[in-house]
Order: C-alpha cells, then structure tokens, then sequence
C-alpha cells in the first residue's frame, strides 16, 4: 500500500479534468516550477487548472485558500483585483521553494476544482 501526500495523484487530476474540459493552457505561471525540476511531479495540471478560472475569480481562490491557511496561522495577503501574474507572483512568494507549502498548495487547488470527501 503506498502512502500519497496528494488528495489526489496528479496524473489522476488531469485525466479527471480533461475528461471535464476543465483544462486551458497557457504559459504564464511558474509558481511551482521548483517542484517540477527537483520531483517527478506532473504539476502543468495545477496552471492549466487556474489558467480555466477567469481573473475576477483569483481573489475567490486565495479567499478559499486562507480559508484552510487559518487552520495553520498562515495567510496569503490579497486585493479585489488579482491578475493571473499577480496571483503567481503572491502564490510564489508563500511557497518560497519549500516543498511543504507547494503540497498544500496542490491539495489546496485539488480541492477547490474537485471536492472530495
């Protein structure tokens, strides 16, 4: 039996979300880039993910975010007028390339697109 830090495996999130059309590419975020270049992670889900929900709805997520950020006396500082540049540069700046904060981060997106139990 193997133990997952994930909700849900990443390959396992896209194959849902492309199943849904949920998916957009588009190059712009780097957020968890790290991740990328340090652990076989397929993380292009989590930016095709955000790059689906329009910018006024950035601040709903962050919203969503220190929602469960409060559980853990963390917060992620954010205006009524997110860009998707913004929302990168704020989201970069919180998981500061540990590995940790980047988790839940992806539990965090996992769970905003697709609520499990």
């Amino acid at each position: 039996m193997s133990v997952s830090v994930f909700r849900m495996h990443p390959d396992d999130l896209y194959k849902k979300m492309k199943y849904l059309n949920y998916l957009k590419e588009n190059n712009q975020l780097n957020f968890l880039d790290f991740v990328k270049s340090k652990y076989n992670i397929n993380i292009e889900v989590y930016y095709d993910i955000i790059n689906g929900i329009d910018e006024y709805k950035l601040k709903n997520l962050i919203y969503f975010f220190n929602l469960r950020l409060f559980k853990i006396d963390k917060k992620i500082d954010y205006t009524n007028n997110e860009t998707l540049l913004s929302f990168n540069d704020k989201i970069k700046n919180f998981i500061n390339n540990d590995i940790v904060n980047s988790i839940i981060i992806m539990n965090m997106i996992q769970h905003y697109i697709y609520p499990m139990k």
